[in-house]
């Protein structure tokens, strides 16, 4: 409390006095009066400051109650112990009122920091949102003026899916050069003294182009070491006096994912006149967002094979991995008991199928349960020709596994192979669930489960 508060205390109870002594001598210290005038002190300072303030002003009513009653009333009253019921009720409801206030002031205080951090979260919201406004803008244009262009992004995005780098460096190169309308570019790789040519196009054979580049030479080395896009009209203003290799009309860098670090640099050559614009620099930023994002998974997937754990065929993890995340859920579940559960899926009707058929409708499989399982948990191959696929659930208890159990079944059951391919009229699935429990001994049990509930299901 502050100076002011207790004085503020002291006046108001000074009043208190003043007007018992004054208007109502018959009842010293209000004592007979109900509800006690007392309670005015109590009530306004516990729920204007706080604690402190509400037991001072419960510890001022008691003991002015007490003191103006032992001066006027007869003393035998003080022999009854439910004389003092009321000054006590002062001073705990004083302290009670306080510690309410207080607790409602550390809840607005709380909700007030969390308002100011949606706030800063909703203004970053507004800033990428007027980007990717920005952004689709110039898209839309272009695809209003030329349908081409829309051609050539669907065949982008297509081709920006390779998970093989050589192969995507290729497709990042075309699909760039083909949307700019440039007749040539190039891409360069990092390396350790520089950049080194990973990939050209549009170059004749007469032309001299540089196959490496130091750190910083030329638009290509400024590019990719200032993780920027640099334009040929950077230097060409009045004030530039640095001399400038001219290998490229402009260069931008490409990341390992959205926001790793820059592995290339893509160079445009020759773009014609009228296409070399703010609006070709903006669109040009966009496209190395998306192949820098491409790259990204690329790499990904590029390191997931070294380490054996994924099935590039069927975009799920590999048995191995599956096993061993298994064997490691499993042990964080039995020590921290987490909910765990694991399912197997088998195929009805697999050995009827071709070759060709068996791996079209495994995709198809496969993409359903990617989509009908969460994103953290694991959806991965299992060695058994009738059951292709296993997944675990991780901290899924019985009920949420039975959920997503329903809602494979459901999305499989929604595509109607039978109806738009005679081939699979007879396909169907199953999935056989077991969960954790602290008496499953370990993993291989748990499977045991899974696969027992498979052939239990009709």
């Amino acid at each position: 409390m502050k100076l002011r508060h207790f004085i503020e205390v002291i006046v108001v109870y000074v009043a208190l006095a003043a007007i018992n002594l004054l208007l109502f001598p018959q009842y010293p210290g209000f004592v007979g009066v109900d509800p006690s005038p007392y309670w005015i002190g109590v009530l306004l300072f516990g729920f204007r400051y706080g604690v402190v303030a509400g037991l001072m002003s419960g510890l001022a009513s008691a003991s002015l109650y007490l003191a103006m009653a032992w001066l006027g009333i007869e003393r035998y009253q003080f022999e009854d112990i439910s004389f003092y019921i009321l000054p006590a009720l002062f001073v705990i409801v004083g302290v009670l009122i306080g510690v309410g206030v207080y607790q409602y002031r550390e809840i607005i205080r709380q909700l007030k920091g969390e308002k100011s951090v949606l706030e800063v979260q909703l203004a970053g919201k507004e800033t990428e949102v007027t980007t990717l406004t920005t952004i689709n803008s110039g898209l839309e244009k272009r695809i209003v003026t030329r349908m081409q262009t829309l051609v050539t992004l669907y065949e982008g995005a297509l081709s920006l899916g390779e998970t093989e780098l050589d192969v995507l460096y290729r497709a990042i190169l075309k699909f760039v050069s083909k949307t700019l309308q440039a007749e040539s570019a190039a891409i360069y790789v990092k390396v350790d003294d520089g950049w080194r040519l990973k990939e050209s196009i549009g170059w004749k054979e007469y032309e001299r182009h540089l196959t490496s580049l130091k750190p910083r030479e030329g638009l290509t080395g400024l590019a990719g070491s200032g993780n920027k896009i640099v334009t040929i009209r950077d230097f060409v203003t009045p004030n530039q006096n640095e001399d400038i290799l001219a290998d490229a009309v402009m260069a931008g860098p490409i990341h390992a994912g959205e926001k790793g670090e820059v592995v290339a640099v893509l160079s445009i050559q020759d773009i014609p006149f009228l296409q070399f614009s703010s609006a070709s620099v903006n669109l040009f930023s966009f496209l190395l967002d998306w192949a820098s994002r491409s790259l990204g998974r690329a790499k990904e997937m590029e390191t997931l094979k070294e380490g054996e754990i994924w099935d590039s065929q069927f975009n799920v993890f590999s048995h191995r991995y599956f096993e061993q995340r298994a064997g490691q859920e499993w042990i964080r579940s039995k020590t921290y008991y987490l909910p765990l559960s694991m399912g197997l899926v088998e195929v009805l009707g697999l050995d009827t199928l071709s070759k060709d058929a068996e791996e079209q409708l495994l995709l198809i499989v496969a993409q359903v349960l990617r989509e009908s399982c969460r994103e953290m948990d694991v959806v991965a191959r299992y060695p058994d020709p009738g059951i292709p696929f296993a997944f675990l659930l991780i901290t899924a208890s019985a009920t949420q596994a039975a959920e997503i159990q329903k809602k494979i079944l459901n999305n499989f059951e929604k595509l109607q192979l039978g109806h738009h391919n005679s081939t699979f009229a007879s396909i169907s699935i199953k999935v056989g669930l077991s969960n954790f429990t602290p008496q499953v001994p370990n993993i291989d049990a748990m499977n045991r489960q899974a696969m027992e509930s498979l052939h239990a299901t009709v």
